[in-house]
């Protein structure tokens, strides 16, 4: 969000050293998106070219093994930006009876909540609105199986947070790379007259952001090969950083109001339980999860010490970012064939929530108490139609995605597709959005 150059050193580094270890696989596309309404926020990044790389997977009979996925974006309209995301990159070591993990990996430990890009244990990849790609927890996992029991334990003293979509202050303004964001307010008034706001970045050490301690659990019991329960408990950053900010009116020199933002790291404690069985093709999940951002866990290294929280209210600007528990229930469905894929998913919101949709510092949830169901025809080895709808039966929101894709003989691939929203209330998340209607067109070559 605020120090992008040091993720993309790192990235870069990575993707140089990963490239002699193992073989790997790249794609490269030239994406554009057609808007088909008028969004409250455009960016000027339009038409882009998607780098994609991802290294053989983890061969079990090696003893120690590197696995790494990311993308790296160009656009062209926005001065040759870039933007970029490392989903994993892990050394993989395997002992007589146990394994380790060191890097960057995506925890399997609530597979419900990719569906619904809740963002909570893994954060989102983020490069898109409805987009459901994640990307890994950051530090040392221990994994082993006793028996019918599978223990993994996670330990960190190193956070990446989520940095897309990303946010740039540039003279005063807040800008972003990607459509798919909600900014804060431009003006605000003052005695009835519109005042505009200029934003700016407090002094802070990206050592204080990074060095963030993560310790977290999930243990696992099948009673046969296709079923069993799972329990995890975590305690780690909040993927997203937030961002605190004091307030003041310059009426002699910039005649503005200055905002000045803090970037901040919260930590939260995040718990679950669930259920999994198959039925041949069909597999089943349900579970419970629980998230708390008041939790603490020994003493956090602060940004800011007790300022980390702050809030501020004036005759013009309030800041007053929300730290509310939140509680679901979700279940999931798949069915796969070879000709086709179908999956049926459900979520509710048991917990209280009172957070406004039209706050920058702290968003309102996601989802109250909605279905989803996707279905994908596979017609042949080259060709093949997916198609997903969530509806919420509390707000009414109405999201549609499909695609059509082609791929010739694993060298080419051609895609087209099209995502609408409808949110008629204004308390929904998606009520910012609602003017986000696009269809988009991509070609693609591997190599």
């Amino acid at each position: 969000m605020f120090f992008n150059r040091y993720f993309l050193h790192i990235f870069l580094f990575l993707a140089i050293v990963m490239n002699p270890l193992r073989a790997h696989e790249g794609f490269v596309t030239y994406e554009k998106y057609y808007r088909l309404n008028k969004p409250l926020y455009r960016s000027n990044s339009g038409d882009l070219l998607n780098f994609s790389y991802e290294t053989a997977p983890i061969d079990p009979k090696r003893e120690i093994d590197f696995f790494a996925t990311g993308d790296l974006r160009l656009y062209f309209q926005d001065n040759n930006a870039l933007n970029y995301s490392l989903q994993e990159g892990y050394l993989h070591y395997k002992g007589y009876s146990y394994q380790v993990d060191v890097g960057r990996k995506i925890l399997d430990w609530n597979q419900n909540e990719k569906y619904w890009s809740l963002g909570y244990l893994n954060a989102l990849q983020g490069f898109t609105l409805l987009s459901t790609e994640e990307e890994g927890v950051t530090g040392a996992i221990f994994s082993k199986e006793i028996g019918p029991f599978e223990f993994d334990v996670l330990l960190s003293y190193l956070f990446i947070p989520q940095i897309n979509p990303s946010i740039d202050i540039k003279n005063g303004e807040v800008k972003s790379k990607s459509d798919w964001v909600r900014l804060p307010p431009k003006k605000t008034v003052i005695n009835g007259t519109e005042v505009p706001i200029y934003y700016k970045i407090s002094d802070y050490k990206v050592s204080n952001i990074v060095l963030q301690k993560s310790l977290g659990g999930n243990i696992r019991y099948k009673w046969n090969e296709k079923g069993g329960i799972s329990a995890f408990a975590i305690y780690k950053p909040e993927n997203k950083l937030r961002a605190n900010a004091s307030a003041y009116y310059d009426n002699i020199v910039l005649n503005k109001v200055v905002v000045e933002a803090d970037p901040t790291v919260n930590h939260h404690a995040y718990y679950g339980l669930q259920v999994f069985q198959a039925f041949g093709d069909l597999h089943t999940r349900g579970g419970l999860s629980y998230v708390d951002p008041n939790a603490r866990l020994g003493k956090d290294i602060p940004l800011y010490s007790s300022e980390s929280r702050k809030t501020f209210t004036s005759d013009f600007f309030t800041i007053n970012p929300r730290y509310e528990k939140e509680a679901y229930a979700h279940m999931s469905a798949n069915l796969d064939r070879k000709s086709y894929l179908l999956s049926l998913n459900y979520i509710h919101l048991l917990s209280k929530n009172v957070r406004a949709s039209d706050d920058f510092f702290s968003d309102t949830v996601k989802w109250k108490r909605a279905l989803g169901g996707g279905v994908t025809f596979i017609f042949n080895d080259s060709f093949k139609f997916a198609f997903d709808l969530k509806y919420d039966f509390a707000r009414f929101d109405n999201i549609v995605k499909s695609e059509i894709t082609y791929n010739f003989r694993n060298q080419v691939h051609v895609s087209l597709g099209l995502e609408v929203l409808k949110a008629p209330q204004d308390t929904s998340y998606w009520s910012y959005y609602r003017a986000d209607d696009i269809l988009y067109s991509s070609i693609g070559v591997f190599f």
